[in-house]
């Protein structure tokens, strides 16, 4: 990983926008590119069915009311048809540039990832369909993807994306959201799953049910935080990785904390409530710090560290609150709110009151 002269990542490029011609660069390589004409056209004809439909349930909804009116004069029997038209097109084009808005924000923050990633040696993946990951939460569902996947090669490789899927539930279903950044490991491990709770409770862990596995003792401050899983014969280098050093880096303010799990040869610390591939730099520090901690932490296991005297997993007598490393806030990509929609919601203030003051 390319850092700077602090040893630290570059997290400029995650805070300056983009510029028109930079974008547009993106989007063509990236993104696909489509002609203007083509977008042009579908969002026209998308845009009149879509009014063209409202307006009908809107005319519809008026000629309920006016049939149902007391006074004969009532305006509304004679501008249905107009108002109904004017109220449709004002909605949808309230709807259509909000969304435009969202899209562009989504673009924003890919751009800027894109940009990361070249300043910082990674490699920038915008969607990965269907990943090939030994991990829980990548075997469930169906329509896998990974978005704003980032990956460091070398001697301490690194992964950093968003996942979802889609959950079969009878005739509905549901989108499951996570993130997650992975280690590679040394040596293949059985499963090892350290599972984040609140106060003996389950706290929206990320993770599917567990496999039959057995548990194991989790020491130190964070006992009532975290309940881990793991065979008998890998409790000894559980105990000896997951020391309250490195437990309270996967602690968070309010209830963000995260779940870790070991498969195979990959390490993989989830979160189900904050996206870790992201525009945040405060985020980004937290993973490459600990990530560091974490390669630093599996060196000095050996094979000593496997004996099965090693004690409970952060078992040392240390406080929660003299720890360092503890995940930051997350702090979303925000952009202005677009007065643009503002807009078409004046106008349609302006036509009802055009209908009834006439």
């Amino acid at each position: 990983m390319t850092v700077t002269s602090e040893g630290t990542l570059d997290t400029t490029p995650l805070t300056v926008c983009s510029t028109r011609p930079e974008m547009r660069q993106f989007t063509a390589r990236f993104l696909g590119h489509r002609s203007r004409w083509n977008v042009g056209v579908g969002l026209i004809v998308l845009y009149a069915v879509t009014t063209a439909v409202v307006a009908a349930l809107v005319f519809a909804a008026l000629a309920l009311y006016a049939l149902s009116a007391d006074a004969p004069e009532d305006p509304l029997r004679g501008r249905a048809l107009l108002l109904s038209i004017g109220t449709a097109a004002c909605l949808v084009a309230a709807v259509f540039s909000w969304v435009a808005h969202v899209r562009r924000g989504e673009r924003e923050e890919l751009f800027r990832l894109h940009r990361f990633a070249a300043a910082n040696g990674l490699d920038f993946t915008p969607e990965v369909r269907e990943p090939d990951l030994p991990g829980l939460v990548f075997q469930r569902g169906t329509l896998r993807r990974a978005s704003a996947r980032l990956r460091r090669s070398g001697p301490r490789p690194l992964e950093v994306a968003n996942h979802r899927a889609w959950i079969q539930k009878g005739r509905a279903g549901e989108s499951l959201h996570w993130s997650y950044f992975a280690l590679t490991l040394g040596r293949r491990m059985p499963r090892i799953v350290l599972e984040a709770r609140s106060g003996g409770r389950r706290l929206g862990s990320s993770l599917p049910a567990q496999p039959a596995t057995g548990r194991a003792l989790l020491g130190g401050p964070f006992a009532d935080t975290f309940r881990l899983h793991c065979p008998a014969e890998a409790e000894g280098w559980a105990g000896a990785l997951f020391t309250p050093e490195i437990v309270a880096r996967f602690v968070g303010p309010g209830q963000t904390v995260f779940d870790v799990e070991v498969v195979e040869d990959r390490l993989f610390v989830y979160s189900h409530v904050r996206l870790l591939s992201c525009a945040d730099p405060r985020t980004w520090r937290w993973m490459s710090e600990t990530a560091d901690a974490l390669y630093a932490r599996l060196a000095e296991l050996d094979d000593s560290a496997v004996a099965a005297d090693s004690g409970p997993a952060g078992g040392a007598d240390v406080s929660a609150e003299g720890l360092i490393g503890l995940a930051p806030p997350y702090a979303p990509l925000r952009r202005p709110f677009p007065a643009v929609v503002l807009v078409p919601l004046l106008l349609l203030v302006g036509v009802w009151v055009v209908a009834f003051a006439g």
